[in-house]
C-alpha cells in the first residue's frame, strides 16, 4: 500500500501485428473510396492522440469532403465544378493517406515516457548506502509535540475491600503510548461523542 507502485509495461519498440493491420486496412479503404471515407482515418489520429490540432483536422477534412462530394451530382456534370471537386477530393486522398501514415508511424514508434522516479537521498531510504561509505550521519528528530488533548491519567488504587487473596496484577513493562497515540485516541473520542449526540437528535 505505501510501497513503491509498479510500473507500467513497457510499449513495445514496434508496431504490433495489429497496429499494422489496423493501418493497412484504414489506408486501402480511404485509396478504395477514392477519398470519401478519408475521414475515418483522420478519426483514428483524433482518437488515438486526443489533441486539439487532431480534432481541428479532423473536422476540416470532413467538410472538404462533404464540400468536394457536393458536386459530384449530377446536376453539375461536364462542368467545371464536377472536375475541380474531383481533382480535390484525389488530392485530399493522396495528402490523407500520407498524413495518416506518417502520423501512426511515428506514434506507435515513439519510446514510451519513463514513470517519474524522485532520486533517492544520499544517506536516506531502504537500501542506499550512506553519502560517504564508513560515515553515517545521523539527523537530530524534533522533540515530541505535547497532545492537547491528553488527560492525565490516574494511577489504580488497590481495592481496599473484598478478597484478601487477590493479588493486584503486576504492571505490564511496556513503554508509555507515543503522544501521537494519545492525540488519535483523543480525538476518535470527540468524534464517537459527536457521533452519538447526532444519533440523540
Amino acid at each position: 500500500m505505501y510501497g513503491p507502485s509498479p510500473a507500467p509495461a513497457p510499449r513495445p519498440a514496434g508496431s504490433s501485428a495489429g497496429a499494422v493491420a489496423v493501418r493497412v486496412l484504414l489506408t486501402v479503404l480511404v485509396v478504395v473510396s477514392l477519398g470519401l471515407l478519408a475521414w475515418v482515418a483522420m478519426l483514428r489520429i483524433a482518437i488515438m492522440r486526443r489533441t486539439g490540432r487532431d480534432w481541428a483536422l479532423f473536422w476540416a477534412q470532413l467538410v472538404l469532403n462533404v464540400a468536394c462530394v457536393v458536386p459530384l451530382e449530377q446536376r453539375f456534370a461536364d462542368t467545371w465544378m464536377n472536375t475541380a471537386g474531383m481533382i480535390v477530393l484525389l488530392v485530399q486522398m493522396v495528402a490523407v493517406v500520407c498524413y495518416y501514415l506518417i502520423v501512426d508511424t511515428r506514434h506507435h514508434h515513439a519510446p514510451a515516457p519513463l514513470p517519474a522516479v524522485p532520486a533517492p537521498v544520499p544517506g536516506y531510504g531502504y537500501g542506499h548506502p550512506p553519502a560517504h561509505p564508513g560515515t553515517a550521519t545521523t539527523v537530530p528528530s524534533p522533540p515530541p509535540h505535547p497532545n492537547p488533548y491528553a488527560q492525565p491519567q490516574q494511577p489504580l488504587q488497590p481495592h481496599q475491600g473484598g478478597n484478601p487473596y487477590a493479588q493486584t496484577p503486576p504492571a505490564p513493562a511496556a513503554a508509555p503510548p507515543s503522544p501521537r497515540i494519545d492525540q488519535v485516541r483523543a480525538e476518535l473520542d470527540e468524534l464517537s461523542d459527536l457521533l452519538r449526540k447526532e444519533e440523540d437528535r
